[in-house]
Protein backbone atom coordinates (compact mmCIF):
# COMPACT_ATOMS: atom_id res chain seq x y z
CA UNK A 1 0.00 0.00 0.00
CA UNK A 2 1.22 3.63 -0.91
CA UNK A 3 1.23 6.54 1.46
CA UNK A 4 -1.92 8.80 0.83
CA UNK A 5 -0.10 11.58 1.16
CA UNK A 6 3.31 11.62 -0.88
CA UNK A 7 2.19 8.87 -3.19
CA UNK A 8 6.15 7.65 -3.43
CA UNK A 9 6.57 5.34 -0.28
CA UNK A 10 4.92 2.67 1.10
CA UNK A 11 2.35 3.36 3.83
CA UNK A 12 3.75 1.39 7.03
CA UNK A 13 1.48 4.02 9.98
CA UNK A 14 -2.34 3.54 9.55
CA UNK A 15 -4.37 6.27 11.69
CA UNK A 16 -7.96 5.58 12.19
CA UNK A 17 -10.02 8.31 13.47
CA UNK A 18 -13.36 8.23 14.70
CA UNK A 19 -15.27 11.60 14.97
CA UNK A 20 -19.12 12.40 15.21
CA UNK A 21 -19.52 8.98 14.54
CA UNK A 22 -17.85 8.30 11.87
CA UNK A 23 -14.76 6.36 10.74
CA UNK A 24 -11.32 7.52 8.82
CA UNK A 25 -8.43 5.72 7.70
CA UNK A 26 -5.22 7.09 6.94
CA UNK A 27 -2.47 5.00 5.44
CA UNK A 28 0.77 6.98 5.65
CA UNK A 29 4.90 6.56 5.46
CA UNK A 30 6.95 7.41 8.84
CA UNK A 31 8.33 10.33 6.82
CA UNK A 32 4.54 11.71 6.23
CA UNK A 33 2.80 10.02 9.80
CA UNK A 34 5.87 12.43 11.37
CA UNK A 35 5.00 15.57 9.84
CA UNK A 36 0.97 15.33 10.47
CA UNK A 37 0.03 16.33 13.44
CA UNK A 38 -3.99 16.81 13.03
CA UNK A 39 -4.46 13.91 14.66
CA UNK A 40 -3.81 15.35 18.02
CA UNK A 41 -0.74 13.52 18.65
CA UNK A 42 2.78 12.98 17.16
CA UNK A 43 4.67 10.55 16.22
CA UNK A 44 7.56 9.40 17.69
CA UNK A 45 10.48 6.58 18.47
CA UNK A 46 9.52 3.55 20.07
CA UNK A 47 5.48 4.89 19.98
CA UNK A 48 4.43 1.47 18.87
CA UNK A 49 6.43 -0.57 21.46
CA UNK A 50 4.82 1.89 24.09
CA UNK A 51 1.50 1.04 22.60
CA UNK A 52 2.23 -2.26 23.44
CA UNK A 53 3.17 -2.41 26.66
CA UNK A 54 0.50 -0.15 27.62
CA UNK A 55 -1.89 -2.56 25.85
CA UNK A 56 -0.32 -5.32 27.69
CA UNK A 57 -0.21 -4.08 31.24
CA UNK A 58 -4.12 -3.00 30.66
CA UNK A 59 -4.96 -6.24 29.37
CA UNK A 60 -3.05 -8.12 32.41
CA UNK A 61 -4.27 -5.66 34.86
CA UNK A 62 -8.20 -6.57 33.77
CA UNK A 63 -7.22 -10.55 34.51
CA UNK A 64 -5.93 -10.06 37.55
CA UNK A 65 -8.88 -8.04 38.42
CA UNK A 66 -11.13 -10.38 36.73
CA UNK A 67 -10.11 -13.21 39.00
CA UNK A 68 -10.00 -11.30 41.82
CA UNK A 69 -13.61 -11.15 41.62
CA UNK A 70 -13.67 -15.27 42.37
CA UNK A 71 -13.81 -15.02 45.90
CA UNK A 72 -14.77 -18.97 46.11
CA UNK A 73 -11.41 -19.89 44.53
CA UNK A 74 -9.26 -21.32 46.93
CA UNK A 75 -5.96 -23.80 47.29
CA UNK A 76 -7.42 -27.16 47.80
CA UNK A 77 -4.45 -27.40 50.16
CA UNK A 78 -4.22 -24.26 52.08
CA UNK A 79 -7.40 -22.60 51.68
CA UNK A 80 -5.79 -19.25 50.51
CA UNK A 81 -7.72 -17.08 48.11
CA UNK A 82 -6.31 -14.96 45.39
CA UNK A 83 -7.33 -11.88 47.35
CA UNK A 84 -5.03 -12.72 50.49
CA UNK A 85 -2.66 -13.31 48.65
CA UNK A 86 -2.76 -9.84 47.20
CA UNK A 87 -3.48 -8.60 50.91
CA UNK A 88 -0.77 -10.03 52.69
CA UNK A 89 1.63 -10.27 49.90
CA UNK A 90 2.67 -13.64 50.80
CA UNK A 91 2.01 -17.45 48.79
CA UNK A 92 0.10 -19.78 51.50
CA UNK A 93 2.05 -22.98 50.20
CA UNK A 94 3.55 -24.62 47.07
CA UNK A 95 -0.08 -25.78 45.62
CA UNK A 96 -1.10 -21.81 45.51
CA UNK A 97 1.38 -21.67 42.35
CA UNK A 98 -0.26 -24.16 40.67
CA UNK A 99 -3.75 -23.44 41.87
CA UNK A 100 -3.43 -19.91 40.67
CA UNK A 101 -0.69 -19.69 38.00
CA UNK A 102 -2.00 -17.28 35.57
CA UNK A 103 -2.96 -14.79 37.95
CA UNK A 104 0.30 -15.37 39.84
CA UNK A 105 2.34 -14.57 36.40
CA UNK A 106 0.69 -11.34 35.93
CA UNK A 107 1.48 -10.45 39.75
CA UNK A 108 5.13 -11.80 39.53
CA UNK A 109 6.09 -10.10 36.35
CA UNK A 110 4.73 -6.96 38.14
CA UNK A 111 6.73 -7.27 41.20
CA UNK A 112 9.64 -8.76 40.41
CA UNK A 113 9.89 -8.35 36.79
CA UNK A 114 9.56 -11.69 35.99
CA UNK A 115 7.46 -14.65 35.50
CA UNK A 116 8.63 -16.61 38.07
CA UNK A 117 9.68 -15.67 41.67
CA UNK A 118 13.60 -17.47 42.57
CA UNK A 119 13.68 -18.34 46.47
CA UNK A 120 16.65 -18.51 48.86
CA UNK A 121 19.79 -20.36 48.15
CA UNK A 122 21.59 -22.79 50.31
CA UNK A 123 25.42 -21.61 51.05
CA UNK A 124 26.20 -24.21 49.30
CA UNK A 125 24.98 -23.20 46.33
CA UNK A 126 25.66 -19.22 46.32
CA UNK A 127 28.79 -18.89 44.87
CA UNK A 128 28.24 -20.62 41.88
CA UNK A 129 24.89 -18.94 41.43
CA UNK A 130 26.81 -15.46 42.28
CA UNK A 131 28.90 -16.60 39.33
CA UNK A 132 26.14 -17.42 37.19
CA UNK A 133 23.87 -14.48 37.67
CA UNK A 134 27.31 -12.41 37.17
CA UNK A 135 27.87 -13.57 34.09
CA UNK A 136 24.17 -13.03 32.74
CA UNK A 137 24.24 -9.28 33.99
CA UNK A 138 27.24 -9.17 32.11
CA UNK A 139 25.81 -10.55 28.72
CA UNK A 140 23.12 -8.11 29.05
CA UNK A 141 25.25 -4.91 29.97
CA UNK A 142 27.38 -6.54 26.66
CA UNK A 143 24.12 -6.90 24.70
CA UNK A 144 23.58 -3.43 25.40
CA UNK A 145 26.89 -1.79 25.01
CA UNK A 146 27.20 -3.54 21.73
CA UNK A 147 23.30 -1.95 20.70
CA UNK A 148 24.24 1.25 21.92
CA UNK A 149 27.74 1.29 19.20
CA UNK A 150 30.46 1.00 23.08
CA UNK A 151 32.74 -0.82 21.60
CA UNK A 152 35.46 -0.04 23.92
CA UNK A 153 33.08 -0.59 26.86
CA UNK A 154 31.92 -4.05 25.05
CA UNK A 155 35.33 -5.35 24.62
CA UNK A 156 36.21 -4.71 28.44
CA UNK A 157 32.96 -6.96 29.14
CA UNK A 158 33.83 -9.55 26.84
CA UNK A 159 37.53 -10.01 28.42
CA UNK A 160 35.67 -10.62 31.78
CA UNK A 161 33.04 -12.76 30.62
CA UNK A 162 35.57 -14.60 28.82
CA UNK A 163 37.68 -14.49 31.99
CA UNK A 164 34.66 -15.94 34.78
CA UNK A 165 33.95 -18.77 32.43
CA UNK A 166 37.32 -19.74 32.51
CA UNK A 167 37.41 -19.65 36.01
CA UNK A 168 33.41 -21.03 36.24
CA UNK A 169 34.97 -23.77 34.18
CA UNK A 170 37.93 -24.79 36.36
CA UNK A 171 35.86 -25.00 39.15
CA UNK A 172 33.42 -27.24 38.06
CA UNK A 173 36.52 -29.78 36.36
CA UNK A 174 38.19 -29.50 39.86
CA UNK A 175 35.54 -30.76 42.02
Amino acid sequence: MICENCHVREAKVHFTKIANGQTGVMHLCQKCAQKIQGFGFGIYPGMVSDFLQALFEAESNKQFVQSENKETEKCPLCGMTLSKIQQHGKIGCSECYNQFEPQLEVLLRKIHGGGFHVGRVPAHGRPELQSRNELQQLRKKLQEAVHSEEFEEAAVLRDRIKELEKTAGGEQDGK
